[in-house]
Formats: structure tokens, sequence, C-alpha cells
């Protein structure tokens, strides 16, 4: 990524740059504490906007979103929880769907910082249009850190006086290829730790609980990209282990592995690999997609519940490996 490019568009935007050795993390607190750039020595590993006006345009189609209080779709924008209709903005009209949260524009306070770590903060109750829309006041921090690996940690409280339901998940996007050599038709992805698929209607909503792993998401082994396109969210086996990577993208022409590992609050799973475009989006979710209104139907979703008071963490990494 261009990163000058970025800044000259950016206005009066802070973009935070992170370095430990051979690694380098570019974070904007002011645009939803997104990272836009990833870089392991000449290897550019996230696929970062152009520029900021792009990014503005599509801000969940590049870089690492930071995806709260829900990932991925929310069915016509409603969902009720605790006796209250909640009516969201629909950021997808062509299917008429609230997509992937409310804190994606919103800016982060920086709160603590160092060569290669960075600590932000967001109080929802000092952002009008947030406490508009979201009845449910918490403070939701975010840290990232390189140094073998980018690390990303979240953390959430509940600063009302009524539980709160929420999702959270993030969208890195990665070059296919990596590293520009080779082609996206011979990268392998693998989702070893794939329990079961959600089965998806055609405006992208489960139909019900996951079902068995058929055809080609069925990525528990590496599977070449080849022509296929994938926007399939998969449940996680709970049992897995955490030591070992949730997915990998492998690019055999240059044997570069980029591995996502997740702590296991992140029980879900999304692979998007668009056919127009030359990126790979490796997505760790709390809970699946529509996870307010399946919850609803007594469906288990994943969904998670935080009492006034109460708090939760968790995080997941991205590392390069050897294939």
């Amino acid at each position: 990524m261009e990163l000058k490019r970025i800044v000259r568009y950016a206005g009066a935007v802070e973009f935070i740059t992170l370095e430990a050795q051979s690694e380098r993390a570019t974070i904007a607190p002011d645009l939803g504490c997104q990272c836009f750039e990833y870089r392991v020595a000449s290897l550019d590993v996230i696929a970062g906007p152009p520029d900021i006006e792009t990014w503005r345009a599509h801000p969940f189609r590049s870089g690492i979103p930071f995806l709260f209080p829900w990932p991925g779709r929310v069915a016509g924008g409603r969902f009720r929880f605790g006796g209250r209709e909640i009516d969201l903005p629909i950021n997808e009209p062509a299917r008429g769907h609230s997509i992937h949260g409310l804190t994606w524009n919103c800016a982060f306070a920086v709160t603590r910082r160092g060569p290669y770590y960075v600590h932000t903060e967001l109080v929802s109750s000092s952002d009008a249009e947030l406490r508009r829309i979201w009845p449910w006041p918490f403070i939701l921090e975010i840290d990232y850190e390189v140094g073998n690996g980018l690390r990303v940690r979240a953390r959430l409280r509940n600063t009302g006086q009524e539980p709160m339901p929420f999702g959270l998940g993030a969208h890195p996007y990665f070059h296919a290829p990596a590293g520009g050599v080779g082609a996206r038709g011979e990268l392998t992805v693998q989702v070893p730790a794939a329990l079961a698929q959600w089965p998806l209607d055609d405006k992208m909503i489960p139909t019900g609980s996951p079902v068995a792993l058929r055809g080609k998401n069925d990525l528990r082994q590496p599977r070449k990209l080849g022509v296929e396109s994938y926007d399939d969210a998969f449940r996680l086996d709970p049992a897995r282990s955490l030591a070992d990577p949730c997915a990998r993208l492998v690019n055999p022409a240059n044997r570069t592995a980029i591995e996502i590992r997740a702590e296991a609050e992140f029980g879900e799973f999304v692979v998007y690999a668009p056919p127009d475009r030359e990126v790979v989006a490796l997505e760790p979710y709390t809970c699946g997609p529509d996870a307010f209104n399946l919850a609803n139907r007594g469906i288990e979703s994943g969904l998670r519940v935080v009492k006034p008071g109460e708090s939760f963490e968790t995080g997941f990494e991205i590392r390069l490996s050897a294939p």
C-alpha cells in the first residue's frame, strides 16, 4: 500500500505506524480502528485500500475492518431483544440487510502507544449516532501489536443497566496471490477446524442450523482455489487445538503461508474469495450470520450477552509461516 497516498487524501485522519524488526502495521484509530497495512519485510500481507476515498466508498473491502456489535448480516436490519424492537441502518441495499456492525467509522481514542503496540478505546456514549441507533452503552477497547505476527485484542464492557447482545469479528483481506508472485488459482485455502457450514439462502441469510460440510466447502484439507469463489460461513470445532491455525492461505509460488489463529471465543469463520478481485478474506467471528434473529428462533448462533458491569475479551493473530 502506498501510505503517502493514503495520508494525502486523509486530511486530519491520524495513521499510527507500529514496527518490530521487519514487521510494520498501519492503524487508523479515527476510521473504526481499522488496520490499513501489515507488511513483513518486502511482503505486503494485507490488501489495503489504494486511497481514503476508496475506503470511504467501500469500507469493508480492504484492510482489516473490525466488525461490532455484530459481524455478517442482520436480516432486514431488524431484531428483537429484551422486549425491544431494534431497527438498524440498511447498508447492503441490494439484499436489504444491515451488515458488519456500527463502529466501522467511529473514532477510537488512543490511550496508550509504543513503537510496536497501540491501545485504543471507544466510549459509545460519546458518539451521538451510535447512541441513537444502539440502545446499550458500552466501552470497546482494541489493541494491536506487532512482533512475530500481528495480534489484535478486543475488550468489551457493558456500561449500561441492561444485558447487551453482541457479536464481533474481523475481516482481514489478503492479496491473492500474496507477494504478487504466482496466480490466484494456484493458492490453497484451508479451514482445518471447520465442523459444519451455515446453509444460506439467496440473500445470504442462514435457513437453519449448520449442516455437514460438502463439495468445495469441505476445507478441512487444503483446497486449490482454482476458479472457485467463496462467501461461506463455517462453524469451528469447539474442541480444536488453539495452538493450531483456524485457517491457512498458501501461495506455492513463493512458499508463503498466511495463518489465522483465534481464541476459543471465535466459534465461527467466514471465507470470502470474490471471483472479480484478487483478494481472499479469512474472517474469525464470535457468532454466525444473522445471529440475533437465529437466537430468537431457538437456533444456536453463537450470540453472546454481556451483563451490566461485566466484560468480554478475546483476540486473534495473523502470522506467516512456511507451507
